[in-house]
């Protein structure tokens, strides 16, 4: 589980295909929820990073942000304020946090689009894949969990 506090750094493989819908998020007894990203190839140039603890989203758009890229993301889960930074820039902070006392269980997935918000996969696709070749959690006194 992740805590207030701690920092999280990733470096993802982002999808080519249509329909793909990798995430990295947290979630904990029905809520919880912080979204270190999602991505739809669809919006080829758009990281979705979302504090649903205390609702604040930011849509981060750059050119680096592309399908198949390599993406290094490093999100501090702080209890005043979720900050953000994106290739080693930083590009939010919620100023809403998530509270002292909270935790959650870190998921790391790829869910494919029914294509109610974003369009569903190609008729014929029956491969996806999403890379995460790094994932470290760190606590606020510096150790790696």
């Amino acid at each position: 589980m992740v805590r207030a506090g701690d920092v999280l750094e990733a470096r993802v493989r982002l999808p080519h295909a249509e329909g793909a819908w990798p995430a990295i998020w947290t979630w904990r007894d029905g809520g919880q929820e912080v979204d270190v990203f999602e991505y739809h190839p669809d919006n080829p140039d758009l990281l979705e990073l979302t504090n649903h603890v205390r609702d604040a989203h930011h849509s981060h758009r750059a050119p680096s942000i592309a399908p198949g890229a390599l993406v290094d993301l490093r999100v501090r889960f702080g209890a005043r304020s979720v900050t953000w930074w994106v290739n080693g820039t930083h590009v939010f902070a919620d100023h809403r946090g998530v509270g002292r006392t909270w935790h959650a269980h870190l998921i790391v997935n790829l869910s494919i689009s029914a294509g109610r918000y974003h369009p569903a996969p190609a008729p014929g696709v029956s491969e996806m894949s999403f890379e995460v070749p790094v994932l470290r959690v760190y606590r606020s006194t510096g150790t790696v969990v």
